[in-house]
């Protein structure tokens, strides 16, 4: 079996060394991905809100160039620089993810360089046609 990167220049660019996702058998793996606008360059202007949606819009591309969709994501792994903005930050997720089931999900509060606010990594399936 093996595994096939994913890129998509739509969804920004990779800061480091790695792939944007991996796909093995029908699973997709994303790496970390931040609120970063794939036109500019530059983390998303307008506070936490406007992070998350940009974070999700690009998890949304990668997904796409992956052949699934965010229906699809089986589970959540979401990093914010103050657990404080999770009431901001749940509110945006949730115009995203309203399908039942929703999937599982873990938010923690970490330590960010510069002005990232909020990271999003996700697993999900790419569905039998």
């Amino acid at each position: 079996m093996r595994k096939e990167a994913i890129f998509s220049d739509r969804a920004g660019r990779p800061g480091g060394h790695y792939s944007q996702a991996i796909i093995f058998q029908n699973l997709v793996f994303t790496a970390g991905v931040v609120g970063t606008n794939p036109n500019t360059g530059q983390i998303a202007k307008g506070g936490i809100e406007a992070q998350v949606r940009q974070a999700l819009d690009n998890i949304k591309i990668i997904l796409q160039e992956a052949n699934t969709t965010i229906d699809n994501i089986l589970k959540v792994n979401a990093y914010l620089r103050d657990i404080g903005n999770f009431e901001l930050y749940n509110q945006v997720y949730k115009e995203y993810f309203n399908s039942q089931p929703l999937p599982a999900r873990t938010t923690v509060e970490v330590g960010f360089a510069g002005e990232i606010e909020f990271e999003i990594d996700v697993i999900a399936f790419i569905p039998d046609n």
